[in-house]
């Protein structure tokens, strides 16, 4: 089987590689200005009916730099370099029934051990620890063609701003970065009239925890918080200058800690994110503006004391993006602020509590991998309680990706 690259031309080439691997003729809708399609796609929009068994993988190398002023006034530094690795398989049943698997683990400077982990949920609070194996994708895929798409079992799901430079969420992105998460359950497409395509999730959470980023305090450990549930309707379809326009509604029954208790009072918790991103000149290809908002509101949300701060706890979160992109041929910029108050609980890129500031650069060539680069500011918004001051860090990182495949 041969290894062939897949950076020839960013989006246009990795959807190139995803069809030669199928031979399907469904496409996952995509914004031209998705820089990177598994960056972007669920697993159910990456499925397509196959006739023996295919595979498929990336390798994202990182190195990365962060300085800490730390709550209790300590300053703390550190250089890690590291890499995370995908291999995944997949095999036709029958018409209409696909099926597939991947192997992901992450290996750093310190921590390298292949640690077999396979629980339900996340070892640590941000995926998958450095040093640990596991399935990411194991999963049973339904498609009746203009119909309707079936996932069920785990998966990759993700809904985001799409913004040019940044692909960013309020509510649910598995696997972001270099990080390793998953969602256990069942995840239903079908894609509506003037491009509107509908999405319904169901998530399966441990007693212990979901599989998925979920911030504290959200418990699952009683049985009606062991099923979460989202709604998310997205449209593509350029309407004048805008290229998404997006709702994504995210129920979570009997999950929130009101007090921060586990014997305390508990509170269904519900987060409505609305998303809105533009574009112009109407071109996927030359110098071109990128911009993105995303709004969350959650109508219930913990007390000071439960989410553990000295200060209002709020309802609100946003992030702002502006890109531009090919400010030189596979050359382009973009940054991104994020305000995101203690009250907002379920956002992989951004933790509650915390407003942050970014500038991204990325250069995608004909002739190299993917390369990306990064440095941001972070900050806690309200002083966490028993604190000596608030935390705040300066981080940076460099990556490169590369994605293989062979039929």
């Amino acid at each position: 089987m041969p290894i062939r690259g897949v950076w020839r031309r960013p989006a246009a080439a990795v959807t190139g590689c995803c069809l030669a691997l199928s031979g399907a003729a469904q496409e996952p809708a995509a914004s031209p200005d998705d820089m990177t399609q598994m960056d972007t796609a669920s697993t159910v929009d990456t499925v397509h009916e196959v006739r023996r068994w295919l595979w498929s993988g990336d390798v994202r190398p990182i190195l990365a730099f962060a300085e800490l002023d730390a709550r209790d006034g300590r300053n703390v530094s550190d250089t890690i370099g590291g890499a995370r690795l995908r291999l995944k398989g997949t095999v036709g049943l029958a018409d209409g029934l696909t099926a597939g698997a991947r192997l992901a683990g992450r290996c750093v400077t310190d921590s390298c051990d292949a640690d077999w982990y396979f629980d339900p949920e996340l070892p640590q609070t941000t995926g998958l620890a450095n040093g640990q194996v596991t399935a990411d994708e194991l999963y049973v895929h339904f498609s009746r063609p203009g119909k309707f798409d079936l996932t069920i079992g785990r998966q990759q799901i993700r809904s985001i701003l799409r913004a040019g430079v940044f692909f960013r969420s309020l509510n649910q992105v598995d696997s972001n970065n270099t990080r390793i998460t998953w969602t256990d359950g069942l995840h239903f497409t079908t894609r509506r009239g003037k491009g509107w395509e509908i999405d319904a999730t169901a998530q399966y959470n441990s007693p212990d925890g979901s599989g998925g980023i979920r911030r504290g305090p959200l418990d699952f450990s009683p049985g009606k918080a062991r099923v979460s549930y989202g709604i998310f309707s997205e449209n593509l379809d350029a309407f004048g200058p805008i290229v998404q326009r997006a709702l994504a509604v995210s129920y979570l029954p009997g999950a929130l800690l009101k007090d921060g208790d586990v014997n305390g009072r508990r509170e269904d918790y519900l987060g409505v994110v609305g998303r809105v991103a533009a574009r112009w000149p109407q071109r996927a290809e030359g110098f071109r503006f990128r911009a993105g908002l995303e709004v969350g509101y959650a109508p219930q949300v913990p007390t000071a004391t439960g989410a553990g701060i000295d200060g209002d706890v709020g309802k609100f979160a946003w992030n702002v993006t502006a890109s531009l992109m090919d400010v030189l041929p596979g050359h382009s910029v973009g940054i991104n602020y994020a305000n995101t108050r203690a009250g907002w609980l379920l956002s992989p890129n951004f933790p509650d509590n915390e407003e942050s500031f970014e500038v991204r650069w990325l250069w995608r060539s004909s002739y190299f991998p993917p390369v990306d680069a990064r440095i941001r500011w972070r900050q806690d918004i309200e002083r966490a309680v028993d604190s000596n001051q608030r935390r705040e860090s300066v981080e940076a990182f460099l990556r490169l990706t590369w994605q293989f495949g062979g039929a």
